[in-house]
């Protein structure tokens, strides 16, 4: 099973960013998205799940939207992060921290 991670840490105190709404679509090669996940991060800022991944599912793009809105609470910019990338191996940890803030963010693949 290929394993899915990300944290979210909130770069103006440093705090882990909790609550935050973040889903995952899949992208078919018809260009067709379809909700692969749909959660929000924990107490510590972070989402954990376990995908069993077909040959198809490895072909496939993936989207995860982190909707950031209603975190920050006073004026801001950034209202949702968009990430895609792709999951190629069943049995593949992968792994994306982000670092989040009002006006922007970071994010790397970790392995």
């Amino acid at each position: 099973m290929a394993k899915f991670s990300s944290h979210l840490l909130n770069g103006s105190d440093g705090t882990h960013a909790s609550n935050v709404k973040v889903k995952i679509y899949q992208i078919q090669s018809s260009k067709l998205k379809k909700l692969f996940l749909n959660t929000k991060t924990d107490e510590n800022g972070r989402i954990t799940q376990h995908f069993n991944l077909s040959k198809k599912d490895c072909k496939c793009d993936y989207e995860m939207i982190c909707d950031i809105k209603k975190y920050f609470k006073k004026k801001k910019i950034v209202g949702e992060i968009v990430i895609k990338f792709k999951m190629t191996d069943n049995k593949k940890n992968y792994h994306l921290p982000i670092i989040i803030s009002p006006n922007s963010y970071t994010v790397w693949w970790s392995k």
